[in-house]
């Protein structure tokens, strides 16, 4: 059974009040001699405060919720760890609950968030989400009130405290980048981009990319990835037949499925088809061919995201503005100059 208050005050023979305000920080007018005992025997103890009875005295947890869609996903660990570490700097603990990418599981742990106390959601929708249910879900926490800070996935239909990245600038300089090598067949492995606005935003860039340089785009030459090894890879097969020397992969994961797969037709990476990727996750430079990608700026978004959580739940006010990030071109060895036939 844990010590309590009660328990030093019998040990050490000093009133509750007396032992309370010391191990909070308070006794101005106690002795040093008095806070030492004290503070030695709660140690001998192992006195630790019921954090449930801080909170509903301070009526604050000092903790955060951070839904997030797949924890398996280097990228969303990445963002994970970013914010742990600023909620730790600034004496905070984070709550993890993975959806697994569905909707449903969204709204079961904002409920559960709320029921247990959290002080507020860093929230990352899940992939199945249209923008209808994602207005759905910022109504939702309006409703009941508690601060949250959508990121990366953001609903186009409402204004919402957000941090993300400007998608569409990335897959322009993805598909720009292959332009500038002389590709001009160049194939597309988007996410699910009927549904998801990161994953439309980054079409949407390769597009205009396209555009610009007079070049229409091929909807034979655009396959579904669903962000993942396997989505990669089966885009592969539905492209094979087609004429392409590029491929675009809008994230590392489907854009390492899509390498594996070449390499079982004998295509070489990038002697015979270049490839982007995007996320810069740590294994895109480990590859058997390191992989030229779009870099979003994970760590600065992670503690973006808690800075504008925190400032609100301390404010008691909800920013109006999203904070978005510009992606990077990375250049690695995945894509080359174009080979005359």
């Amino acid at each position: 059974m844990r010590a309590t208050i009660k328990d030093i005050a019998a040990e050490t023979g000093f009133s509750v009040t007396t032992i309370s305000l010391v191990l909070n920080g308070k006794g101005y007018k106690i002795s040093d001699e008095t806070k030492n005992q004290i503070l030695a025997k709660a140690r001998e103890l192992n006195y630790r405060p019921n954090q449930l009875a801080v909170s509903l005295v301070k009526r604050q947890s000092k903790t955060i919720g951070f839904i997030v869609p797949d924890i398996s996903n280097v990228y969303f660990a990445n963002m994970a760890r970013a914010i742990d570490e600023a909620c730790r700097e600034n004496g905070w603990s984070v709550i993890l609950c993975n959806t697994n990418d569905n909707y449903d599981r969204d709204r079961e742990y904002i409920d559960l968030l709320a029921d247990k106390g959290a002080d507020g959601i860093v929230f990352i929708m899940a992939k199945d989400n249209t923008r209808e249910m994602a207005a759905e879900e910022i109504d939702y926490l309006e409703s009941i009130h508690i601060p949250y800070v959508v990121v990366d996935r953001i609903p186009e239909l409402r204004n919402c405290p957000a941090v993300g990245t400007d998608h569409e600038i990335g897959g322009y300089l993805a598909a720009r980048h292959l332009l500038s090598l002389g590709h001009r067949r160049i194939a597309c492995v988007v996410g699910p981009h009927a549904t998801q606005m990161d994953s439309e935003a980054r079409y949407h860039g390769y597009c205009r990319a396209m555009e610009e340089a007079g070049i229409p785009v091929d909807e034979r030459l655009v396959c579904a990835g669903e962000y993942t090894q396997e989505g990669g890879a089966a885009a592969v097969e539905k492209l094979i037949s087609q004429d392409f020397t590029a491929i675009f992969a809008c994230n590392d994961a489907s854009a390492y499925g899509v390498c594996r797969k070449l390499k079982e037709y004998r295509k070489k990476v990038p002697e015979d088809v270049s490839v982007v990727g995007y996320d810069d996750v740590f294994y895109a430079r480990m590859l058997e061919v390191p992989l030229t990608t779009i870099r979003q700026q994970v760590r600065e978004m992670g503690r973006e995201a808690v800075r504008l959580l925190l400032k609100q739940i301390r404010e008691h006010k909800r920013p109006e503005s999203k904070v978005i990030f510009a992606p990077e071109l990375v250049v690695r060895e995945s894509t080359a100059r174009i080979q005359p036939s």
